[in-house]
């Protein structure tokens, strides 16, 4: 099998790494490309002359010039920002550098029509809306947790005192970036007491809130393609994994396949067509009585540390749908749902 993927990411991204070994045993091509080279050791040419299109993209991780017209498949990953400060330049002109990259990517992404995205940027933009997830989630007969997103004080202390616990949490992606994005931290849920006074300065900046689910256990649901690749998180065994799973407690919390009834597996493939991606990460809660209930999907999900844990290789997966191996999910006659 011969198929060239084209693997945009970041030099330090593990994931990509073991997907590219996959892609070469199945005897397809991955090649790696670092947006954030750009304007260091890489370079850029679009050529459009008497109707004739030249795109080509080149940097120091790949061996020789990318030609667009050669790329069958993209994963899209997790690319930095393009252009790193130098220290000579002044904020304004970083800036304008970096949305002149931007524009020139955006420009010659959109020009790939024919390629299978996993998946394309636009599409994740969209998808990562989490009151659209929650919306659509709903719409597809997947419960949600009743929520409230606010910089009210009043209304979010209402909210509180409606339900016995509730759940905190980033309304955007949770990342903090400092030092040219060098530093990184995460922002995590956490669960809030009716007689805490957890609102000082949120006038500032909107925040996530959500009813307290019980659990027996989290899943997180991989959709790749027309697969589902079901994992059972055990976080309950653990005091430190309790609220969220990602204050990891590997040794103490048991990562396992899961099969899931018909009907949740068939709401979770629709809901990442829907949203139009290929890749999608999906935590779901199981309650003590058996019910799935819906947290959100992120369309570049991790799943290495899932995957090394369970089993389950989301990993072979993933290369499969690259190379071909495996048809799309946008193949499949799924019925859409309108996004409102």
């Amino acid at each position: 099998m011969s198929s060239h993927v084209l693997i945009i990411s970041n030099p330090e991204d593990q994931h990509t790494t073991v997907v590219a070994s996959h892609i070469t045993s199945l005897g397809g091509t991955a090649t790696l490309f670092y947006p954030e080279m750009l304007g260091h050791t890489g370079h850029y040419l679009l050529r459009m002359n008497h109707g004739d299109l030249c795109l080509r993209l080149s940097h120091s991780s790949a061996r020789e010039a990318i030609d667009f017209d050669s790329i069958d498949s993209v994963w899209y990953r997790r690319p930095r920002r393009v252009y790193r400060a130098r220290s000579s330049l002044d904020d304004e002109t970083v800036a304008f550098i970096r949305d002149e990259w931007e524009a020139t990517l955006e420009g010659a992404y959109a020009l790939m029509n024919e390629a299978l995205w996993v998946s394309h940027p636009d599409r994740l933009h969209t998808a990562a809306r989490k009151p659209v997830q929650l919306q659509l989630a709903r719409a597809l007969g997947l419960r949600v947790p009743e929520t409230l997103i606010t910089n009210d004080v009043v209304a979010a202390s209402k909210f509180v005192k409606r339900y016995e616990q509730v759940i905190a949490k980033p309304s955007g992606s949770g990342w903090m970036f400092a030092n040219e994005g060098q530093d990184i931290s995460y922002v995590l849920a956490n669960l809030l007491q009716e007689d805490d006074n957890h609102f000082a300065g949120l006038e500032l900046s909107p925040v996530t809130l959500q009813e307290y689910i019980p659990k027996a256990y989290e899943a997180r649901v991989n959709i790749v393609g027309q697969e589902v690749m079901a994992i059972r998180i055990d976080s309950q065994r653990s005091a430190i994994s309790r609220v969220d799973w990602r204050r990891y407690d590997l040794a103490n919390t048991p990562y396992t396949p899961l099969q899931l009834p018909e009907h949740v597996e068939a709401a979770c493939a629709s809901l990442a067509k829907s949203l139009g991606l290929e890749y999608g990460a999906i935590d779901l809660i199981c309650t003590p009585d058996g019910e799935y209930v819906f947290l959100e999907i992120n369309g570049n999900g991790q799943f290495l540390w899932a995957e090394v844990h369970s089993g389950v290789s989301v990993s072979n997966a993933l290369a499969r749908l690259l190379v071909g191996a495996t048809p799309p999910l946008s193949s499949t006659a799924i019925r859409e749902r309108a996004i409102v």
